[in-house]
């Protein structure tokens, strides 16, 4: 029989140390392909990340549900308008949110009184002008002096 030759600590750790630099380069070299075959199965099963255990944040998740593109971008809303009754932010793009008309915003910019109350900050000269410029679209009445407030006139028809 033949002797086992008894290997020193030190030439157990070298071999050990060779041995995981050994497994570090396969699996550096079988990555990609393994990566590869992991995403067309996700595609093939349209896993989502939550399934896969992912939190995937909210902007990831309007991005990827709206957009379905690796490139888009997330869009932020600004949300000038509110209600003054139930303080729901809201903003004006096609149509009139519904609070305006039930709130009475409609029939206060035709009496020439102060629309302010409906925007989220009043002191927002743009914001305040976009609004005032629809409301004026809409119902065909120039803002008074006391609704364009520290707006004037010309800045409001430049917009």
């Amino acid at each position: 029989m033949a002797e086992t030759k008894k290997l020193s600590l030190a030439d157990i750790l070298a071999k050990r140390k060779e041995f995981e630099d050994m497994v570090a380069a396969q699996l550096q070299a079988e990555r990609p392909t393994a990566l590869a075959g992991v995403l067309e199965q996700i595609k093939l099963f349209n896993f989502t990340a939550a399934e896969l255990g992912f939190k995937a944040s909210p902007a990831a998740t309007v991005q990827a549900s709206s957009a379905k593109s690796s490139e888009a971008s997330t869009r932020v809303m600004n949300k000038p308008i509110k209600s003054t009754k139930g303080e729901e932010p809201s903003v004006w793009l096609a149509h009139p949110p519904k609070f305006l008309e039930a709130e009475g915003a409609f029939t206060t910019y035709q009496s020439g009184k102060s629309v302010d109350a409906w925007l989220v900050t009043p002191a927002d000269k743009k914001a305040k002008t976009n609004f005032l410029k629809k409301l004026a679209s809409r119902l065909g009445k120039v803002p008074t002096k006391e609704q364009l407030g520290d707006i004037t006139k010309e800045e409001f028809e430049a917009a």
